[in-house]
């Protein structure tokens, strides 16, 4: 189904239409076949004229590639880890920028207003400092950083229509990021591999992971690239260039958030396999814990997809309320009276040289300095 207070975009219903024009007829001249909504998106983004699916079931996964038996056990494997959903995103090279910028985007639409808004407020220091040589491409950056700071002040991503149709915040964001006429799908791409390209550059001589005595230049150059630099200049900048695995780790690091991978292009594998990126990046031992999104994302053969786990965070709230109020009742008289005649008989010790164990079923002294 399509997100609450969206219509079906419009490419579709054209696609779906011709479809139904071109389809075999019976007797009667009805159409035999009708293609389903999914059938319709995926023919939409291998056109180029749509950028994002509504989000689906994990079925429809499943039946994408329903002869793949080993492909159906590892979503399966992905519900018991308790994801609920996915969604397609198109696969023109830039499928990991737009999954991740869009899974974070979403993420923030749908916050509590003052998380979001702290949050937008890093993010939009970091696409500030941004900077484009290409007049057209610095105008595009302008807008698409206007509509962060919309949400930094607690907005909407944009003014709603004045058509009268009503509109979720979600639903403004969903339209116009899945409209590759609209521009801000581009920017978004354009600055988050900047920022990437950014982060590797600053960071090149630091090691991938603590200890390992490998840089990021390391890896760069055991890849048959020049420097970091080079690496940057033909795989993380250009348009449609598909992410490598540095990709992974900067991006996320570059944003502040975490993104967790569920690998799916194993074959031997029957589980589906998980790596996450950015998390040890906020909070630890000397700073506390902090909200920090988390987009999850599946990689299968060449293409990344957005997927949706269970909401963790109006878990976490529920958890966090029902101990806050188990406290309260735990420190009423009642509740202590009660655990006082409920606690188990202790160990006396009036003569503190002997230690008495109180147990029904143990009426003895033990020896001193003993307790059974």
């Amino acid at each position: 189904a399509l997100p609450l207070g969206v219509s079906a975009p419009a490419p579709a219903e054209a696609s779906a239409r011709e479809a139904e024009a071109t389809a075999p007829r019976n007797e009667a001249g009805r159409s035999q076949a009708r293609p389903s909504v999914a059938d319709v998106v995926a023919v939409d983004m291998a056109a180029g004229r749509s950028n994002l699916g509504p989000r689906e079931s994990l079925s429809s996964l499943t039946d994408e590639f329903r002869f793949n038996l080993k492909f159906g056990e590892k979503v399966r494997h992905l519900e018991q880890r308790g994801y609920i959903g996915w969604r397609r995103i198109r696969g023109d090279g830039n499928c990991f920028y737009r999954s991740v910028g869009f899974g974070l985007l979403e993420q923030l639409i749908v916050s509590p207003v003052q998380r979001r808004m702290s949050f937008t407020a890093v993010l939009h220091d970091r696409l500030a400092a941004l900077r484009f040589a290409d007049a057209e491409q610095a105008s595009a950056h302008a807008d698409f950083l206007g509509r962060i700071a919309r949400l930094r002040s607690g907005a909407g991503w944009q003014e709603p229509p004045r058509s009268g149709a009503e509109i979720t915040a979600f639903g403004l964001l969903y339209r116009c990021l899945r409209d590759p006429k609209n521009g801000s799908d581009a920017s978004l791409i354009r600055a988050l591999r900047r920022l990437t390209a950014d982060y590797l550059l600053a960071h090149q001589n630091e090691e991938t992971a603590e200890g390992s005595g490998i840089t990021f230049n390391d890896v760069c150059v055991c890849s048959d690239y020049d420097s970091v630099d080079d690496f940057c200049n033909r795989v993380v900048l250009p348009d449609g260039r598909d992410a490598e695995t540095l990709c992974q780790q900067a991006l996320p690091a570059a944003l502040g958030i975490a993104v967790r991978i569920a690998f799916l292009d194993r074959e031997a594998a029957k589980e589906a396999n998980f790596q996450d990126f950015g998390l040890s990046e906020v909070g630890g031992k000397d700073k506390p814990q902090q909200w920090q999104p988390l987009v999850h994302v599946q990689l299968r053969p060449g293409h990344y997809d957005l997927l949706y786990w269970r909401e963790a965070s109006s878990e976490s709230d529920r958890v966090a309320a029902a101990a806050a109020a188990a406290a309260v009742r735990a420190r009423s008289p009642r509740a202590q009276a009660a655990r006082a005649r409920a606690r188990p008989p202790t160990l006396g010790a009036e003569d503190f040289q002997e230690l008495e164990l109180m147990r029904p079923d143990i009426h003895k002294r033990s020896k001193p300095g003993f307790c059974l």
